[in-house]
């Protein structure tokens, strides 16, 4: 073992080829391709609103700023609502995770097709050398291929109220991102250890998903998902437009009948996500180093 610098230079040697290999397969897979198409409809939908509505928008000066309303509500509140929905009730818990895992099967099964994985476990290249690549390419190509039409998704929506709508919902945008990122690298981490867990990866990842993710994010069982760490790092972010536990569905019925949060704190909510990606990680690249190929 050598020092922590020539250990990080020979990282970044062997895993550049792979981390760029692994993000043109990510981003350029025809599934990411539809995917991210299909989450630009919103986009669609809004400028069908704006078109529709344009006549009966007023500006009114509030405070120095020219503020759009519509029907006497003001017009960024409401859009800000609808990309809160679109973007924590939707897109984060469910799009995100079943774009990481059809990335994280693309990543790994391409060694196992070209039979290249028995190779790299051969060589002098170290398992870790090749799966943390892989990870950074399956969590940018996911943050990319999801937070690029949510970063459009924004600009659609909160366009129709002016340029103080935008600026005024920003925090908003910088919430959904931020949880887009944490999710993109937990998800990453859970579906490559399944792809080297299993034979049959996919089918596996999507009753993983569907039913511990999904199925799960509810109640006090939900401290035992990925979710639940989302939810409570972005919390704190969305406190502005008064968004609470209930609304993210971090409370529980205590036994007097009332709602209590049960959202943990969000430093701690990254510290276990990260854990569960080094985790990950870790048993991943144990199993490829005993698999028979």
């Amino acid at each position: 073992m050598g020092s922590v610098g020539e250990e990080l230079a020979r990282l970044l040697q062997v895993g550049r080829p792979v981390f760029l290999d692994g993000i043109r397969q990510f981003l350029l897979a025809r599934s990411t391709l539809i995917i991210a198409a299909l989450l630009l409809t919103p986009c669609l939908l809004s400028g069908w609103y704006w078109y529709d509505t344009r006549g009966d928008v007023e500006t009114q000066v509030i405070d120095g700023e020219e503020v759009r309303t519509y029907d006497g509500e003001e017009l960024h509140t409401f859009m800000a609502k609808v990309f809160y929905g679109l973007a924590f009730h939707i897109y984060l818990p469910l799009v995100v995770a079943l774009v990481a895992l059809l990335g994280a099967a693309e990543l790994l099964d391409s060694e196992f097709r070209q039979k290249t994985m028995q190779l790299l476990r051969t060589s002098p290249v170290r398992m870790y050398e090749i799966l943390l690549p892989k990870l950074l390419a399956g969590t940018l190509g996911t943050f990319v291929a999801v937070g690029l039409p949510l970063t459009g998704i924004y600009l659609a929506l909160l366009v129709n109220a002016g340029s103080f709508g935008l600026r005024e919902h920003l925090p908003l945008l910088g919430a959904a991102l931020g949880t887009l990122l944490l999710a993109s690298l937990a998800y990453s981490g859970i579906f490559l250890l399944i792809n080297a867990l299993v034979r049959r990866p996919l089918p596996v990842s999507l009753v993983y998903w569907l039913v511990w993710e999904v199925m799960l994010a509810n109640g006090g069982s939900q401290r035992f998902t990925v979710m639940h760490y989302l939810r409570s790092f972005a919390l704190p972010r969305l406190d502005y437009l008064g968004i609470v536990a209930e609304d993210l569905n971090l409370t529980i019925e205590s036994t007097s009948g009332e709602l209590v949060s049960i959202a943990t704190d969000p430093l701690q909510a990254v510290a276990v996500l990260l854990a569960l990606t080094a985790v990950g990680i870790l048993l991943t690249a144990r199993l490829l180093e005993r698999k028979q190929f």
